[in-house]
């Protein structure tokens, strides 16, 4: 196969966002995924779309705030409606004592240049209508917000392919492979492609990747669960989460109210399949209801699961690799990597370009698990 400056593996949100920009900075870029950027079954999929600052760990912010900052104007860059809504988001509590939890957060994050405040009571249920009335408090973001994995996915990866970069699809990756310590081509279902430098974004199915280079990166695959109702007049204009039970709630444009937030499915990595438990599926979906009441009479009309990759410490692993010239790990988002996949890909862009890794980066390099939980 035609050889590339850099091979991407994996089309999902991280991998589309570092093909289009590693293309728009002038690289000849392969991008591979074993099905393609909308296939079910991956991270992109596993995520209700979610667009936000809030309840990031502190070291994380300055990512959110370069990223989120690129979604506002990415539409228009990669001429394609991402259904990009910058409505706000409000995480709420129902519970006296967790809301000096929810004040403390909204404190720190005010400190790291966040525009978020807490509601209380009336103004509260004022700010968003609909909501039951057992909720007490919330943070709000006016900011956050959310836009369509589908469409932004495989906007970036068809802007990407108009600047040059190659898609292959339904091609997967078996190995990386190495000479005296560099990279020298992916192995893939369809033969080798030489390269000098891979960036390794194949979420869950990275860990098996990097073993073949014998790197154990600390990941365990996480199947999640979403539910969509049926098209409704619009109501809602906030992304909801309720803190300590699990629910991201929103109405997308279409109308359909989509429903995640972390809740199990089935998967399987070694064949790609997933599928529903419906018993977390009833669950939820009561949750929602106890949330939001007036979801009561709405039916659900699809459901979907896809495989998330968690991290050890549920942050992703972004950067070279130590030993291992012209590798670069961008995988392990732990279910909030959506929102930061084009500011990522940003970045990596620049990394490959000047050389330097930014400063954004530098928490989240392999580099900071022990010698016990890391084998390069």
């Amino acid at each position: 196969m035609k050889s590339a400056d850099v091979v991407i593996i994996g089309a999902g949100i991280i991998g589309a966002s570092s093909a289009y920009f590693l293309a728009k900075a002038g690289l000849d870029v392969t991008l591979i995924d074993s099905r393609g950027p909308i296939a079910t079954g991956g991270a992109s999929q596993a995520c209700a779309g979610g667009v936000r600052h809030q309840a990031r760990m502190p070291v994380e912010m300055p990512l959110a705030l370069h990223a989120i900052k690129l979604w506002k104007t990415l539409g228009e860059e990669l001429d394609a409606d991402l259904e990009y809504r910058q409505d706000g988001m409000t995480v709420l509590t129902d519970e006296e004592t967790l809301i000096p939890r929810l004040e403390e957060r909204v404190e720190l994050e005010r400190s790291l240049g966040l525009d978020i405040r807490m509601v209380y009571g009336k103004e509260l249920h004022d700010l968003i209508p609909g909501l039951s009335p057992r909720i007490l408090a919330g943070s709000h973001c006016p900011v956050d917000g959310h836009a369509n994995p589908m469409k932004a996915t495989s906007a970036l990866a068809a802007a990407a392919e108009r600047l040059g970069a190659r898609l292959k699809f339904h091609c997967q990756a078996r190995s990386l492979v190495t000479l005296k310590g560099r990279i020298t081509a992916v192995r893939t279902s369809k033969g080798d492609i030489p390269c000098r430098h891979v960036v390794l974004a194949a979420g869950a199915w990275s860990k098996t990747i990097a073993a073949t280079a014998e790197i154990d990166l600390p990941f365990h695959p996480f199947p999640l669960q979403m539910m969509v109702t049926s098209r409704q007049p619009h109501f809602l204009d906030q992304v909801l989460g309720w803190l300590g039970h699990g629910i991201s709630l929103k109405q997308v444009p279409a109308g359909g109210y989509l429903i995640g937030g972390g809740w199990p499915g089935i998967g399987d990595l070694l064949n790609g399949s997933t599928r529903l438990m419906p018993g977390a599926m009833a669950k939820r979906a009561e949750t929602s209801l106890d949330l939001f009441p007036s979801l009561a009479p709405i039916p659900v009309i699809r459901a979907w699961v896809g495989i998330e990759a968690f991290c050890v410490d549920e942050m992703q692993v972004l950067g070279p690799v130590p030993g291992i010239e012209g590798l670069f790990l961008a995988a392990g988002f732990s279910g909030h990597g959506f929102a930061i996949g084009p500011g990522v890909g940003s970045l990596i862009a620049d990394y490959f370009v000047t050389g330097a890794l930014c400063k954004m980066f530098e928490p989240f390099t392999i580099q900071r698990f022990s010698a016990q939980e890391r084998k390069i």
